[in-house]
């Protein structure tokens, strides 16, 4: 069906221009003082122009066939030459033809109206070239947003496992230490994972919404740690409805707390912080721990922190960025930028 519109629209468009032509030549007849004969004009004008309707599969089969790109572009730009000189001439003759059939008289073959011919076989195959082009470039958008969608879906996939075995391994070995603080924390998790399963396939959420969900699971930490956890969330009323992929937070916590809070003795205290700008949410994740020695012998980066940050790369490309520094000479601080 799509082939079949694909035709009637060429076939539209070369009757187009033979009306155009039939009425423009008629005018000039009226301009000079000379009687136009409409009847004939466009009855002329469109067998020529219907003929290159009829030739147009041709031509784009030949454009198709021999491309001109590649390593034989030398050897299809002769074959397109050959095949462009035959049909002109074969065009010319047909149209010479179809002239005497209608008015009786024979015109002169002229070198002229030979080159137009080519000229038209030219343009028709630089066209076919163009949509040829155009509709590669769109199935290559395509696959390459389908890739991005599907790598994208990988990391979320691969994230919520990760937050919660951590979370399970973390609830496990308080069972061997109070088991009424575990049974806590269970039903924290039991309830953070209903909020997230609320969310279906939802990509995104607003900042508020993330919020909510980062501080579900620091009450279930808090459990664990008690006094030695200490949280201060502070977020700018102008970005709470912004969008923002789900599960940001977590991990970016989590690894605050496992590689600065649980690592010390006396308390430790985590920083949440997001300012509105005019084309950008910067979201603030510090931490006073020792900070992570990974990093600072630029070795490779733990899931969670990977996983934001190839996240933020599938979702808004170069526009998003993500910083690990010190923070005022201990701790950690990740400093993310989301486009609004």
């Amino acid at each position: 069906m799509k082939r079949v519109r694909a035709w009637l629209a060429v076939s539209a468009g070369w009757t187009a221009l033979a009306l155009f032509f039939a009425v423009s030549n008629s005018l000039t007849y009226r301009s000079t003082g000379r009687p136009a004969n409409w009847g004939l004009t466009i009855e002329r004008s469109l067998t020529e122009w219907w003929m290159w309707a009829a030739l147009t599969p041709l031509v784009v089969y030949l454009a198709r066939r021999f491309p001109l790109h590649g390593p034989r572009l030398v050897r299809h730009a002769f074959i397109h030459v050959a095949a462009g000189s035959l049909i002109a001439a074969a065009k010319t003759l047909a149209d010479r033809a179809a002239f005497a059939w209608l008015t009786g008289f024979w015109m002169y073959l002229l070198v002229s109206t030979l080159a137009l011919q080519f000229a038209l076989y030219v343009a028709v195959v630089a066209v076919a070239h163009g949509v040829e082009y155009y509709r590669r470039s769109r199935e290559r958008e395509q696959l390459e947003a389908q890739l991005s969608a599907t790598r994208l879906q990988m990391l979320n996939m691969q994230l919520q496992p990760h937050f919660l075995f951590n979370t399970l391994n973390t609830i496990a070995e308080m069972v061997h230490e109070d088991q009424d603080k575990a049974d806590s924390m269970i039903g924290g998790l039991s309830e953070l994972l209903r909020r997230t399963l609320d969310l279906g396939s939802s990509a995104d959420v607003t900042l508020a919404e993330e919020i909510e969900l980062v501080s579900q699971y620091l009450d279930i930490q808090r459990t664990r740690f008690g006094d030695r956890l200490q949280v201060r969330i502070a977020v700018d009323e102008a970005a709470r409805s912004a969008r923002v992929p789900v599960l940001l937070l977590q991990p970016l916590v989590e690894n605050a707390i496992r590689h600065g809070i649980a690592a010390r003795l006396d308390a430790g205290r985590i920083d949440i912080e997001a300012a509105a700008q005019p084309s950008a949410i910067v979201i603030t994740v510090t931490d006073d721990g020792a900070g992570l020695v990974e990093e600072e012998a630029g070795g490779p980066e733990r899931i969670g922190l990977g996983n934001t940050r190839a996240r933020l790369r599938a979702i808004y490309g170069e526009r998003a960025q993500l910083e690990l520094t010190r923070a005022n000479g201990r701790g950690m601080r990740v400093r993310i930028v989301i486009p609004r």
